[in-house]
């Protein structure tokens, strides 16, 4: 059996139902105006304001997100050095100055996403950048281990922009780009230059430093271009110092050649800092282009090391952890015959060592000695070191049909020297 059902519509209802009825009919002749406004606007340039202060710099319709931060927005921050204008500007780059540690102190580490140094490809106008000769030891946990390439021998003066790929791009890069990518686009201006003279120190009186920037345009017949970057920079060391407690002890015992602050903690001396990028390009036709660029860079620094007790330390006051002085006998370093006629021992864990009897007794006869009758206060040694980098690159893109093709070739090199100023040798004796 079949039953049916019938639906009745009051009054009310069907009223409703004519009402939106109605509405959908006037909404869509506004849509339709809204379509007619649209087109007439169609070429109204789009700015956005809300949430921002500047225009927006990351590519939205990429496959992945992209920042292009131009060399106007590297200015702003104030900093010559290239690495702290990238750390202002540029989310999830981070970088920190590490005054003693060994040849991290030359070659900053930078990590973008948390990643060490040498998990980010690093390309100059498209071209892979070779690695620092630096492999960071004491890098600061993360960058142990790691070997990236020194981005701060790039001048920001030489930078139309720098593209960030905040994201990994090991799939389409290699296992390099593990963090991301970072692009720096040299400048390609085929006229016009600028020249620039910076001077600053920090509010402490120190760090002085001084930058001279310049880039020069010039055009390589009407069809090319050469241009040219160059920037020096000297800046004196800085000390964020307050003296160890082993030092003040000392002092505080008598030791009146106790240096005050003993160990010094600040950004290294930086001398001679030179480096030159040149960038040309050459149209041959619309569909070839020949390129090629470069750079030749140089720099040292001298910075601080640490602190060496009088008292304690290894090989050159004590050979047994401080409590006894390192002897030494003049005619064994002279000879390899002994002639020291002191017998016992000098000890060294003691307030003030050079107030001791048995010390005075020891360097009273001159074929004895210790590093404290030329150092008695200890010593703190200079790690200096001088970073050599160069690169070329050359060649020739364009189009064939369908096709794009890129055929080029380069070289690249990076050269870091090191010494120790300000140090001992006890097996040389007290010459």
């Amino acid at each position: 059996m079949m039953q049916s059902k019938k639906t009745k519509f009051g009054f009310s209802s069907l009223s409703l139902a004519i009402s939106f009825a109605l509405a959908g009919t006037v909404v869509s002749s506004q849509a339709f105006a809204a379509d007619d406004d649209a087109t007439a606007k169609e070429n109204v340039e789009k700015i956005a304001v809300v949430g921002s202060r500047s225009a927006p710099r990351s590519v939205g319709d990429s496959p992945v997100p992209v920042d292009i931060i131009s060399s106007d927005d590297l200015k702003k921050n104030g900093s010559t050095d290239m690495i702290d204008m990238l750390v202002t500007s540029v989310p999830s780059f981070n970088s920190r100055a590490q005054p003693i540690s060994d040849a991290a102190t030359l070659v900053r580490p930078v990590n973008l996403r948390g990643l060490p140094s040498d998990s980010t490809l690093i390309l100059v106008n498209g071209k892979r950048r070779h690695r620092a000769s630096v492999i960071a030891f004491q890098g600061g946990g993360i960058n142990d281990g790691a070997q990236g390439p020194d981005i701060s021998v790039i001048p920001g003066v030489a930078l139309k922009q720098v593209e960030v790929l905040r994201d990994g791009a090991a799939a389409q890069y290699g296992s390099d780009a593990i963090a991301g990518v970072m692009n720096f686009a040299l400048k390609d201006a085929s006229e016009g230059g600028s020249i620039t003279v910076s001077q600053g120190e920090y509010y402490e009186g120190d760090g002085a430093a001084t930058t001279i920037d310049g880039n020069i345009g010039l055009p390589l017949t009407d069809d090319g271009f050469v241009n040219i970057s160059a920037q020096y920079k000297t800046a004196d060391a800085t000390s964020r110092s307050v003296q160890r407690p082993d030092a003040a002890a000392i002092a505080a015992a008598g030791n009146e050649f106790i240096l005050d602050p003993a160990q010094t903690w600040g950004n290294p001396e930086i001398e001679d800092d030179f480096t030159v990028f040149v960038n040309s390009g050459f149209d041959i036709n619309d569909n070839t282009h020949l390129y090629a660029f470069g750079n030749v860079s140089s720099r040292e620094a001298t910075g601080g090391f640490y602190y060496r007790n009088p008292h304690n330390r290894g090989n050159v006051y004590s050979v047994d952890g401080g409590e006894t002085l390192l002897v030494g006998d003049v005619g064994l370093a002279e000879n390899g015959v002994a002639s020291c006629s002191w017998v016992g021992n000098v000890p060294a864990n003691v307030g003030n060592v050079l107030d001791t009897p048995e010390y005075q007794a020891m360097v009273a006869d001159p074929n004895c000695f210790s590093m404290n009758q030329i150092r008695p206060g200890g010593y703190t040694p200079q790690f200096t070191g001088k970073i050599e980098d160069m690169s070329f690159f050359a060649g020739i893109k364009g189009s064939f049909g369908e096709w794009m093709y890129d055929a080029s070739a380069g070289t690249g090199s990076n050269k870091s020297t090191f010494g120790l100023k300000n140090s001992l040798n006890p097996s040389m004796g007290l010459d």
